[in-house]
C-alpha cells in the first residue's frame, strides 16, 4: 500500500508552473532535485509542454550556432541607433 507521503512519484505541477520554470530548466539552473523531478515528470506526461520544451531547445541551439557569425556592420549600426533611443 502506498501512503500519501511516499516519495516514489514527484508531486504534480500544472502547465503554468512548468512553463514558468522552463527557461531555468533548459539553462540548467534548477538546483532543487525535487523541483527538477516535478518539471521532468510533467514534461514526461504533458505533450504540449514537452513540445514547447523541444521547440525552445531547437531555437536555442540554432541561436547558438548563428551567434558564431557577426552581424553586418550596417545592422550593428542600426541596432545601436535603436538602443540609443531607449
Amino acid at each position: 500500500m502506498t501512503s500519501a507521503t511516499d516519495k516514489t512519484e514527484p508531486a504534480e505541477i500544472g502547465c503554468l508552473e512548468a512553463i514558468e520554470a522552463l527557461y531555468a530548466y533548459l539553462d540548467g539552473e534548477v538546483n532543487d532535485p525535487q523541483a527538477l523531478a516535478r518539471i521532468e515528470h510533467h514534461l514526461g506526461h504533458c505533450r504540449s509542454c514537452f513540445s514547447r520544451t523541444e521547440m525552445e531547445r531547437a531555437l536555442t541551439a540554432q541561436l547558438r550556432k548563428s551567434a558564431k557569425s557577426r552581424a553586418p556592420a550596417a545592422l550593428q549600426a542600426r541596432l545601436r541607433s535603436i538602443m540609443d533611443k531607449f
